[in-house]
Parts: C-alpha cells; structure tokens; sequence
C-alpha cells in the first residue's frame, strides 16, 4: 500500500551517502576545517545563545550586507540557506517543471541529481573526461528541454577545475532561459591564477545562479549556513519559495562573525597549501595516481576496492572517503588534515599498500 502511497519522484531518489565516522579516530572523510570553527564565531555563537528563544531574522539581513560588502554586490544579489544543499533545492522548486532536462557531470555531488528528481524533472548525465568536466559535451546535451545546468567549480570529487577561458567559453553557448548552477563549495582553497572570477558574470548574465557556503573554509559545517549569488530577480523569486526561518540565530551569528576572523581564514588557507604539497610528495614516493587539486581534498586511483580501503584505514583509525557512491569503485578522497594527521594517513597508507 505504501509503494503506492509514496511519489515515483522520491523512489527514484537514491539515498545519500555521508562520510563515515568512529568516535577517536582521525576523519579526513568530508573536507570539514582540520582546525574546527572560526573562534570569533564560537563567541559570536555564544553571545546569541540567550536569544533563542527569538525568532532569527527571515531575511538574514545583516548577513546579507556583510557579505555583499565583501563581494562588492548588492544584497539583492544573496540568498542565505540552510547550507548550500538547500540553495540547489530552492533553485529547482522555483524554476524546474516536470519532464524538463537538468544537465549534471558524471561522478560528482549526489544532490544535484536528488533535487532534479525530487521536482519530477529529468537527469541528463554527462560523463567526465581525464577526471574533468566535460563542458564541450554538455553543451552538446542541451536541447530544448533543458532547464538548469550543475557545474561544481573546484569539482567534487576530483578537485579539477573549469578554467576561466572554458566557462566563458561554454556561457556563450548556453541559451539565457537556461539556468547554469555553479557550486563553488571550495573556491577559497583554490590558488590557480586561471580560476574564473564568477561574480562579475552574476552581473552580466541573469541565468547564473553561484552558490557558496561556510561550512568548509570556515569551519561551520554542522550550524548548515551558505549561500546564493544571482541576479536581484531570481533571487526574487527563490525567497517566494524559501521557508521564512529556514537559517538558525546561530548560524546567521556564527557565520557574520566569521567572515572577519582573518586569522583564522590566513591560517587555514595556508595549512592546505603547505599539506597539499607535502601529501604530493609522499603519494609520489608510494606511486599513487592522484589529481592536483584546488580543493582541501585530493582524489587518488588506489586500483583496488575503495570500500576494502576505507576498512582496513578504519581499522588504523583513519577515516577516508571510498568513491563507491560517486560511482568510482576504485577511488578514494582524502581531506587534507593537519601535518600530524596527513603523517598518520601517510604511515597507515604506506603499511596497507605493502
């Protein structure tokens, strides 16, 4: 009776697959901040705690500014959400009507296949090519149907990057009543000089939706706080659809606060860059095939069962992230720790692979 009951649209979601976790052992599974929360937000968070029980503000206004401030954009261009993932809903509720075709990369993040099923419309995966999106072959899926279009720009779960040549590129190609989502989840890690600049395109063109969030680079991950760049009139239209307290006190004050804590921001983004190198060097010493990445996270090719991987690593009490649910069996991610915990991924990896 149930079966009956429930919306094709739900069965064919398939069901998410979060890292792992083991209480004492070192996770370097979700790309969460090695370093925990911003400290300005845990006293921000702290000076809010007395008021709750107020409502937050619906609008997140303060927030809001700050960040147009920072962007150098109106705050007519912002939408703030329970994490990004509910941006990407938010998105597909407003403007996706049933049986209209969402363009997705193969082997990335599964909500964006999630929320195009949720509203009844209909996945067209493109694959990826040497482990990056393939943009000449996504817009060659384009068709009349084609509503909204996902780019993950560093992509998950590779850490390889559209340059700013090849999205312009492929923008030129997009039709303006389709909709091209570009989730820059971790775009502050990135140090290439060829990464593209997609605020300004949020002003030239009114079918980009950018969507950004503080749960890495910040360290907030579990308040669920980011956010939505666009034109003033899509974002128009998405706070029609958007719960009117869908975002904590908690996490409006947490995220204001740390958006200056730049010490701690210089800090973080330094450790990535310095440990990145150093895992580049000791995965080279053991032979793996790895991606550069432009990520807090580095994908390898392990040629054997990631899920065996991501047990016998469990056992050592390092927790990794095996590909299996991306549809990469043989593939691994890795979040780029502190330099003691990527010596002690280094050293259980090295005794796993003799």
């Amino acid at each position: 009776m149930l079966d009956d009951f429930v919306r094709q649209a739900v069965k064919n979601i398939k069901d998410y697959t979060p890292g792992g976790s083991s209480p004492g052992a070192i996770k370097l599974a979700s790309n969460e901040n090695p370093f925990g929360p911003s400290p300005k937000a845990l006293e921000a968070i702290s000076k809010a705690a007395p008021r709750l029980h107020v409502y937050p503000d619906q609008k997140s206004i303060e927030l809001r500014e700050a960040l147009a401030k920072k962007l150098k954009l109106s705050e007519d261009n912002i939408i703030i959400g329970n994490g990004s993932d509910e941006i990407m809903q938010l998105a597909s509720a407003t403007f996706l009507r049933p049986g209209e075709e969402v363009i997705i990369p193969a082997h990335t993040f599964s909500l964006y296949e999630t929320f195009t099923h949720l509203f009844d419309g209909r996945p067209v995966i493109v694959d990826l090519k040497d482990n990056e999106q393939e943009l000449e072959a996504m817009a060659q899926a384009i068709t009349p149907k084609t509503k909204m279009i996902f780019l993950c720009n560093p992509h998950n779960p590779t850490g390889t990057m559209i340059s700013k040549a090849k999205l312009e590129a492929f923008l030129s190609r997009v039709p303006k009543n389709v909709l091209v989502i570009i989730d820059e989840a971790y775009v502050e890690f990135v140090d290439s000089k060829d990464f593209p600049d997609t605020l300004p395109l949020v002003k030239e063109r009114e079918n980009i939706l950018v969507l950004r969030t503080f749960s890495k680079y910040y360290g907030l991950a579990g308040l669920r706080i980011g956010y939505g760049i666009a034109s003033p009139e899509l974002i128009k239209y998405m706070f029609r659809v958007k719960p009117p307290f869908n975002v904590n006190r908690l996490a409006q004050a947490g995220a204001l606060a740390a958006l200056e804590d730049d010490l701690f921001l210089e800090k973080t983004y330094k450790n990535n860059i310095e440990q990145r190198n150093f895992l580049y060097q000791e995965l080279d010493k053991l032979g793996l095939e790895y991606e550069k990445t432009q990520s807090n996270f580095i994908f390898m090719e392990v040629k054997q069962s990631a899920d065996e991987i991501f047990l016998q690593m469990l056992k050592a009490g390092i927790i990794i992230r095996p590909l299996t649910s991306f549809g990469l069996p043989y593939a691994i991610r890795v979040s780029i720790g502190t330099r003691e915990q990527n010596e002690r991924f280094i050293q259980a990896l090295t005794q796993l692979l003799k």
